[in-house]
């Protein structure tokens, strides 16, 4: 998927409401915005970022979110690839008050001001979801066993430790593509489906994969012939109720998909790993 389409999709993309209440209780926002960002010792990739943050901001602003925020910056793990970083700068995650997608760059400009300095303007359209909800601080989870990279054809296992019961998504988001790791379903061969209806216990450690089948560990394997590695984020999203996913994984899917669930119903954490191929 090219820059220009994934923009388009996540433009594109309709809300999905699972539950009547949910849809009563935030409201979502279209704004458009600036940035702009100076630097003389960024490279243009992290002075876009930065750009990118205070257009953003603005963009909150202008949605009626007044809170100080602070952003979720996933890119600068992956400095290396270009196309991993748009990708997440396209996204946020907001404490307090609100959550932005940006749906589109509609204009970026590079340029050097008096001092010799690079500057770089953008003007972004974006989605703002407005909440009333707080997280809720007691409802939170821990991942453990996950390492930063992993050799080809590696088995991937971890724990997941809950406070407190509920219900669990796993998104696996690569610089190719977005798929929902669990709960696994294959309408095809139904005997290596996960239950989508298990709840999981407060306090109660489970080691995944839950599956019998896969129970040695998730196959991290690179399929595009003539790739040398792949970027990975796990995307852990834990809820109070068994809200079910019915849209076609993609990304912008799934992040409509979280945004529509109150922070105070949910709990959610990104672990990312590299797949390397050779030694």
């Amino acid at each position: 998927m090219n820059k220009k389409t994934f923009f388009q999709i996540l433009l594109a993309a309709l809300m999905i409401f699972p539950m009547a209440g949910i849809a009563q209780k935030k409201k979502k926002v279209s704004v458009r915005a600036t940035g702009s960002y100076a630097s003389s010792d960024l490279t243009p990739g992290q002075t876009k970022a930065k750009a990118m943050e205070e257009a953003k901001r603005n963009a909150l602003q202008k949605a009626g979110i007044t809170e100080t925020v602070n952003f979720t910056d996933f890119q600068y793990q992956f400095e290396d690839n270009e196309h991993f970083r748009e990708i997440f700068q396209a996204i946020s995650c907001i404490e307090t008050g609100g959550e932005i997608i940006v749906d589109e760059i509609i204009s970026e400009e590079k340029s050097f001001n008096e001092f010799g300095n690079m500057v770089i303007d953008v003007e972004i359209e974006a989605t703002v979801f407005c909440h009333n909800e707080k997280a809720d601080r007691k409802f939170l989870f821990s991942v453990e066993g996950i390492d930063e990279v992993y050799k080809n054809e590696s088995l991937l296992q971890f724990e997941f430790t809950p406070t407190q019961p509920g219900f669990l998504k796993i998104f696996n988001v690569t610089d190719e593509e977005t798929y929902l790791l669990y709960p696994y379903i294959d309408k095809e061969n139904p005997q290596y489906n996960d239950d989508p209806d298990h709840e999981f216990v407060k306090r109660e450690t489970a080691q995944f994969p839950l599956h019998p089948a896969y129970r040695e560990g998730y196959l991290l394997e690179i399929d595009k012939p003539g790739k040398s590695q792949e970027f990975n984020i796990l995307m852990f999203v834990y809820t109070k109720e068994n809200i079910p996913y019915i849209e076609d994984v993609d990304f912008a899917n799934m992040m409509s998909w979280i945004y529509s669930i109150p922070p105070n119903e949910r709990a959610t954490e990104q672990v990312g790993f590299v797949i390397k191929k050779g030694n």
